[in-house]
Order: C-alpha cells, then structure tokens, then sequence
C-alpha cells in the first residue's frame, strides 16, 4: 500500500480523536523515511484492520473524490504547519494551494468585533505590501479580516472548523463561496463533519502554523483569539496586536498582549517592518 493512501485512511479513522492518536501513523512512517510503499509488517494489528475494514474502504473512495487533498508525505504539504504544534496528517482544501507560499499574515479577532476592526484595517492598509490574509471565516473580525482582503484585490485563506461543504456561520456562504474561487479554503475535517466548540479551538493551531505573522485586532480577557496568539508565539510567529482605550470590553485581551511582548500596531508599516524578514 501507499504512504500516502495508508496516512489518508488513518486521518479518516481517527481525526475524532486525540492528537497523538492522529499523528501515531506518521511518526510510525518516520522511521522508514523514503520509502513510498508501507510494509504490513510495520502496522500494529489495529492499523492493519482498519486497512481492511470493508466501512472505512467506502469511505475514503467517497472522500477521495470529492476534492483534492494534501497529506503529511506530499512536497505540497505546508513546512511551517508541518514544523508546528500537532500538525494533521491531512488537509483537505478548494482553491488555490499555492498561495501558502506567499507571505501569509493571520487576522484574528472576537466574534462581536466591530467597527474598532474594521476601522483598524483600512487604517494600516497603505503601510500595508500584498499579503495573503489567513483567517478563520467566524463571525466578526474573521469575516472583516477576509472582506478586507478580497476588497484589495488580495488572496485569503479560510481555514475551518468543519467540512468543506458546511458553512458556519451560515450567512457566510457567499463569503466562502468566493474565497474558494479567489483565494483557498482549507479543512482538517473530511466533507460531511459539521462545527462543534472543540474543533474551533483545534482549528486554530492552523491558523497559526500556516502564517508568518499574525494580527490580533479586538479580543476579551479570556477570548479563542488569544489562544491563537499563544500558539503563534509558540511557533515562533511574529505577533502583533492593536492597541485599544482602557476599559473597552474588547480591547482588554490586545492590551494585555502588547503587555506580555506583542507588537503594539499604529500603522502597516509596523507590521511589514517585522514580516520582511519572510519576503
């Protein structure tokens, strides 16, 4: 059997489960690196059970045909997310692959962001070179974060916490619809897998791994956009954040991360000043 086909039918197995779990396949395949062929006398008797399961065979013929994918054994396979916390062994996508290879800054920010984000945007933007823009597709300032980027004419990557048939949230379709024609829409999750809570917090271990750099625009105290901060920053991500008044419910959680190290951000330039390292 193939590396390839053998890491396709492990992630349909097992992306409900742990990471460890998930990426047990790969860290196996390790071992024989350079071979493109797997040996049963490498699988433990689960994993060769599986490869027969007649359930799990109809299954990744269904996936295998819905769109196009990338494993952890393919060139395409992104090296930042391959270098990062608990990479998946595949990612499912439509769109434009390429453009991972171009400078990608992540844009991030509460679900009741406002007008303080957008306002935000369109002032750094003449500091601002071409970027890829890599967002989530949430509410708020994921949303203005890719509007934003396809009103310049710029790519961007949405990255889900579901399937790529599922839209969450549902008024976003459209949205999703021309960033997949215009940009790149990207899973972890096979066709068919809809939102739940965890899987926005695992969806944004992604979103940090795929960027250079990454912009946090409004956040609470306690908001998912500062755990995507922290895992940037244990990447070794550029990270940055807009400054906000005091006492403003959403700018508590940018504030205290300009405390802890981020870069405060008044102008585009700032952050190209820190990304040009990367271009």
């Amino acid at each position: 059997m193939q590396v390839r086909d053998f890491l396709f039918y492990w992630h349909l197995a097992t992306y409900t489960k742990s990471y460890a779990v998930n990426n047990a396949a790969w860290e196996q395949l390790r071992n024989h690196a350079g071979t493109t062929e797997v040996q049963l006398e490498w699988l433990t008797p689960e994993q060769r059970a599986l490869w027969r399961d007649p359930t799990l065979q109809e299954q990744a013929r269904v996936a295998w045909a819905k769109g196009p994918f990338v494993t952890r054994q393919d060139a395409a396979y992104p090296p930042r997310l391959a270098e990062n916390f608990q990479p998946p062994a595949v990612l499912f996508y439509q769109g434009d692959w390429q453009l991972l290879a171009r400078l990608c800054l992540a844009v991030v920010g509460a679900r009741q962001a406002g007008a303080y984000t957008r306002k935000g945007l369109a002032w750094l933007r003449p500091g601002l070179k071409p970027l890829t823009v890599v967002s989530g597709l949430a509410a708020g300032a994921d949303t203005m974060a890719h509007e934003f980027a396809l009103a310049q004419g710029w790519p961007t990557v949405a990255v889900l916490a579901n399937g790529l048939d599922r839209v969450y949230p549902a008024r976003n379709r459209k949205l999703q619809q021309q960033i997949a024609t215009r940009g790149l829409v990207i899973s972890e999750y096979p066709y068919g897998v809809g939102p739940l809570p965890y899987r926005f917090v695992a969806r944004n271990r992604l979103i940090a791994g795929l960027a250079h750099g990454l912009l946090v625009t409004e956040a609470a105290a306690h908001s998912g956009s500062l755990i995507t901060a922290n895992l940037a920053l244990q990447a070794n991500r550029e990270v940055f954040a807009l400054p906000n008044q005091l006492g403003v419910p959403l700018g508590v959680g940018t504030n205290a991360l300009i405390q802890a190290g981020a870069k405060p951000v008044l102008q585009g330039d700032d952050i190209m000043e820190e990304m040009q390292y990367y271009w």
